[in-house]
């Protein structure tokens, strides 16, 4: 890929980002051979300041997916994937609190088990009425000159088993045609009813875990306006809403004070942030609604 020249190089896409500003990515379409495949698609991209490249292969025809398409999907699956890794380890999103388990108040149906295990028994009588049936053709047969092993009954006693088989095939299909296909679960298991979970905890939850994912989404857009690193900008979010300080009724009015923080591209970003947000007139939900103001020391 580093062979390529420069001017190849004429296409650019533009990804855009949650927080990231969006980026201008230039690349060229070519093919590559791939062993075991062939001829194969590739897109190569160059990014950052040291141009470095790389190849997107797809089996994806141009009909099916776009080169720019291609290129924006790529430079944001880190982006997705950490914000699965940080949705699972700490907003918890797969975690659901505890069991509540509710009879369900109609019992779904499920196959009758007596008409399961009459088909079985009836399963085991035709293989046993096509013995006899075997049994009975080796009487039509020449018996050979050789004396068997086991010596053959008599026609009239293989007779009377095949129709002694073939009565309890005829009496197991009128069983199962009295017998409904499909009984009350609560029917075909001795009274016990089936049971379902009561989701409505962790939708409670989920509901505000998407809503905190969201906000802190939010915080990070406010607080690049003031933080010029913006690979760092989510764990610079945590330094400083996770920052100790004092709380403290003043009047009509809850301050809310931060330790002063010793970097000072923190601290400067901090108190923008603060100063953003008294700008939105928050105030406390409860019933006193008291306007609330944030500071750094």
């Amino acid at each position: 890929m580093n062979d390529l020249a420069e001017e190849q190089f004429n296409r650019v896409a533009q990804v855009t980002y949650e927080i990231r500003q969006a980026e201008a990515i230039p690349y060229l379409e070519t093919t590559r051979m791939m062993s075991k495949y062939g001829k194969i698609r590739a897109v190569v991209i160059q990014t950052g300041e040291d141009t470095k490249r790389a190849a997107i292969y797809t089996n994806g025809t141009a009909e099916e997916i776009g080169a720019e398409r291609i290129v924006q999907l790529i430079c944001r699956r880190w982006g997705e994937e950490n914000a699965i890794k940080e949705l699972l380890h700490k907003h918890l999103i797969n975690y659901t609190p505890g069991y509540v388990l509710e009879e369900l108040a109609e019992q779904p149906l499920v196959d009758n088990p007596e008409v399961r295990e009459l088909k079985k028994q009836r399963a085991g009588l035709v293989s046993e009425l096509n013995r006899l049936k075997i049994e009975l053709a080796d009487h039509l047969i020449e018996p050979p000159a050789k004396k068997r092993r086991t010596p053959l009954r008599s026609q009239k006693e293989v007779l009377d088993d095949i129709t002694l088989v073939e009565s309890k095939i005829l009496l197991a299909d009128q069983q199962v045609d009295k017998l409904p296909s499909e009984i009350r679960f609560d029917q075909a298991h001795a009274g016990e009813k089936l049971l379902k979970l009561n989701h409505e905890k962790k939708r409670f939850l989920d509901c505000i875990k998407g809503f905190v994912y969201n906000l802190k989404a939010e915080m990070c857009r406010l607080l690049l306006k003031h933080y010029d690193w913006e690979k760092e900008v989510v764990p610079a979010l945590a330094m400083i809403v996770e920052r100790t300080g004092y709380v403290q009724l003043e009047g009509r009015q809850l301050e809310v004070t931060l330790r002063r923080f010793t970097n000072p591209e923190i601290d400067y970003a901090a108190r923008r942030l603060c100063e953003d947000l008294n700008g939105m007139g928050p105030i406390t939900l409860d019933k006193f609604h008291l306007p609330i103001r944030y500071r750094v020391q």
